[in-house]
């Protein structure tokens, strides 16, 4: 034997040696570590005996951190090296552990909370001995396991999991889906060693990780380095298995509950929704986002349709102001947001219902005030309408806060009920003016809000050329009445008219306040001669900005009327050279103070009854034939200037007060005994005081029908001029875009599809546009 051979032999015997006494120590101080465990308290090592094994270890493999060639390793007996015979005494170590805790496991392993406890408090003690074999043996990870790619927590890891967890894997879940299907019945959370079983499956399928050792806590945890593939471990372990159980058992749990009433069955879904988060913190917080989808899934998507659409439902908290209970079921639904279109949807379908009510029945149902005035259709009619949209607009932000898509839902019920109502646009024009007629004396703060609900009931109509078409009127009626003129109103409510719609009307109703105060620039700037018989105010109206369909100017007028006119128009012309002024007989009023015996009367007439009335200056009675050569007044217009003074008795007649003048040659005479406890009365013309002329509804008919006509006309050019816009910037454009976009871009009215359809094709007649040669659908601009 050479010297080489005799000192690897005695290097061998030596390191078999020390290998032998390391193992003695480990086994000393695994035998207190166990003891320790066993024993439930602390486990009592001193830092001595750890820090002599490591350090045993340490000297052992030689020259640490030097790389070493094969043919100088030292081999013990077994064949192996140092290193490798320093794992196998770790894994010895831990085997011989697992064995134990295996054995018991078995001994109870029919006993579910045996079960429970005895995984719970091994897995822990596992790792508790695995951590202080650890801290032993810790050099081998800076040495030796990188070369075989782990470590030492790594390995005691995989040796658990081969040597106890893949065989008790099943029951260990089947026990954790009991005690969680205890708690959901029971309604509590019965046990928590369940965290300490589903750990298991959290880091089971990790290949690499670190064990740490909490010390204020006592607590030892395996800690995952990648967490995807303990990830996809425990979903397909636990996780599958979790949600396959919940959904068994919420489905039965479901179909019980099919009976309760909504707010029972939101109070409950709100309980499990709550139980279950408990539960997922607590246990199995990785889960939870699954578990949340599920019983979104299941308590929610599944039940929305039908929870809101039960008797118990959402018509229902509507109908009997049920409004905590609609916030509750609000939050609910919240929970899955694809669910809130079901709640809009009942939400429009009952506001639609309400108005409805309101359409079919105001006609029937007008009721007398208190002050004993009948209130007028329209004024009925919106005020309902703005009590129920008031109810709604509070349930939507203090319920259902302000959700978007309810908000949508709002408008749409609203917009369908008053389009339905054909008297709509009209109506809104005459609520509007006994609005503005009535705001005298009222705080700009109050006005402000009456205002805005004129505005907001305007944004809901499709026909808006139409209400502005009638409001033009009643706008027209406020500035020539000088007692109701408010000018700074009428232009508040116009701005805010401007802010929803672009149009030309809104720059005729401008220009209508805008002569209003010209006027009154012009009379207080100008000394005007008046006849001490008369007080003159004139408004100066450009033409075509006012709604004025016939002129009266032929009429034959009095002396003292004449003569104040001709004197304003020269003062006109002085200052307004070159215009040209026609006096609107039949748009003027005034007050005519008429002597009797010893009285004085003030009588309220317009301008034509009173160039008529003043024919009695020259004598006490008169023919219509009379009336009518002296005035050049029109029949009918006669008829309705004078009837009213028949009426009130100033004037006599022979025939019935309010029957037509179909005798040229009666004779209307001035009742010199005239007498009345009024001084003031108003004589203007009205419905009760005219006759009831056949032809009357044919002519009011065929006004309608000129006026329908007109506004057509109005919408074509509206439609072709957008329609031409579109093409000039487009040059090329598909049928369906064109449509869609000259829809919205119109706000006056609502265009439906067919009258745009028809417009294109007369644009096309007329060579505006020319269809695609090829493709029919695609259009194209002629420059």
């Amino acid at each position: 034997m050479n010297k080489k051979s005799e000192y690897t032999f005695e290097q061998q015997k030596q390191s078999q040696q020390k290998l032998q006494s390391i193992h003695q120590q480990c086994q000393i101080a695994t035998k207190k570590i166990r003891q320790g465990l066993l024993e439930g308290g602390s486990i009592k090592m001193q830092n001595q005996e750890i820090m002599g094994i490591f350090n045993d270890i340490y000297k052992l493999t030689e020259n640490p951190g030097k790389t070493q060639n094969s043919q100088n390793q030292i081999k013990v007996k077994s064949g192996e090296s140092i290193e490798e015979q320093l794992i196998n005494y770790f894994k010895g170590f831990l085997q011989e552990f697992i064995t134990d805790i295996y054995q018991k496991f078995n001994e109870f392993k029919d006993e579910k909370e045996s079960v429970l406890y005895i995984v719970s408090k091994t897995f822990h003690d596992y790792k508790a001995y695995s951590y202080w074999l650890y801290k032993m043996f810790s050099y081998l990870d800076i040495f030796a396991m990188p070369q075989i790619n782990t470590n030492l927590s790594s390995t005691s890891l995989q040796l658990f999991k081969e040597g106890y967890f893949d065989k008790c894997n099943k029951l260990i879940l089947n026990t954790i889906l009991q005690f969680i299907q205890e708690t959901r019945k029971n309604g509590i959370l019965l046990n928590k060693q369940i965290k300490q079983l589903i750990q298991l499956f959290s880091v089971m399928g990790s290949n690499e990780v670190e064990l740490k050792h909490t010390k204020e806590v006592g607590e030892y945890d395996y800690v995952c380095k990648k967490q995807q593939d303990a990830s996809i471990f425990y979903r397909e372990q636990f996780q599958s298995h979790l949600l396959q159980e919940t959904q068994k058992y919420y489905k039965e749990e479901i179909d019980d509950k099919q009976k309760f009433t909504t707010p029972e069955f939101i109070n409950w879904g709100n309980s499990i929704f709550k139980l279950e988060l408990d539960m997922c913190i607590e246990c199995y917080p990785k889960s939870q986002q699954a578990i949340e989808n599920k019983l979104k899934m299941m308590l929610v998507k599944d039940q929305a349709s039908r929870l809101i659409n039960s008797p118990t439902g959402v018509g229902y908290m509507l109908q009997y102001d049920r409004t905590e209970e609609l916030k509750q079921l609000f939050l609910y639904i919240l929970r899955n947001k694809e669910c809130i279109c079901h709640l809009a949807k009942a939400y429009q379908n009952y506001f639609e219902q309400q108005g409805q009510i309101i359409n079919n029945s105001i006609e029937q149902e007008q009721q007398q005030q208190k002050d004993g005035r009948q209130p007028h259709e329209a004024e009925l009619y919106f005020t309902r309408i703005l009590e129920i949209m008031e109810k709604a607009q509070n349930i939507l932000k203090q319920q259902l806060y302000d959700e978007p898509e309810i908000q949508k839902s709002y408008s749409g019920a609203f917009m369908c009920v008053i389009n339905k109502n054909e008297k709509s646009p009209m109506w809104l024009a005459i609520y509007t003016d006994i609005i503005i007629r009535s705001e005298k004396g009222v705080n700009e703060m109050e006005t402000d809000k009456r205002l805005s609900k004129i505005v907001s009931l305007f944004q809901l109509l499709y026909q808006r050329d139409v209400f502005f078409r009638h409001y033009q009127k009643f706008l027209s009626n406020r500035l020539l009445n000088q007692q109701i003129q408010n000018l700074q109103l009428e232009k508040q409510l116009l701005q805010k008219f401007k802010g929803e719609t672009g149009t030309n009307v809104l720059t005729q109703l401008s220009s209508m306040i805008n002569d209003i105060e010209q006027s009154n620039r012009f009379a207080s700037d100008q000394q005007i001669s008046k006849n001490t018989k008369f007080d003159l105010n004139v408004f100066l109206l450009s033409q075509g900005c006012w709604p004025i369909t016939t002129i009266l100017d032929n009429i034959i007028k009095p002396p003292q009327i004449q003569n104040v006119l001709e004197n304003y128009e020269k003062l006109y012309l002085v200052k307004h050279n070159g215009r040209i002024l026609t006096w609107c007989l039949n748009m003027g009023q005034g007050e005519l103070i008429y002597k009797i015996q010893t009285e004085k009367y003030y009588l309220n007439v317009n301008t034509i009854q009173m160039v008529a009335f003043l024919q009695f200056n020259k004598k006490d009675s008169f023919s219509i034939k009379d009336f009518l050569e002296m005035t050049k007044i029109d029949k009918i217009d006669l008829e309705n200037s004078l009837i009213p003074f028949v009426c009130m008795k100033i004037i006599s007649r022979e025939k019935q007060d309010i029957e037509e003048f179909t005798d040229d040659n009666e004779v209307l005479k001035l009742n010199l005994g005239f007498s009345n406890r009024a001084k003031k009365m108003k004589l203007l013309p009205n419905q009760k005081m005219q006759p009831k002329r056949a032809n009357k509804v044919k002519e009011q008919n065929q006004e309608e029908l000129q006026q329908m006509e007109q506004l057509n006309k109005q919408r074509e050019f509206v439609v072709d001029s957008q329609l031409v816009r579109l093409m000039k910037s487009k040059k090329t454009i598909k049928h369906h875009e064109l449509l869609e976009n000259c829809q919205s871009m119109i706000s006056i009215f609502k265009p439906d599809v067919l009258f745009i359809k028809k417009r294109i094709e007369n644009l096309i007649e007329r060579d505006y546009i020319r269809r695609d040669e090829k493709d029919w659908n695609i259009y194209h601009y002629q420059n």
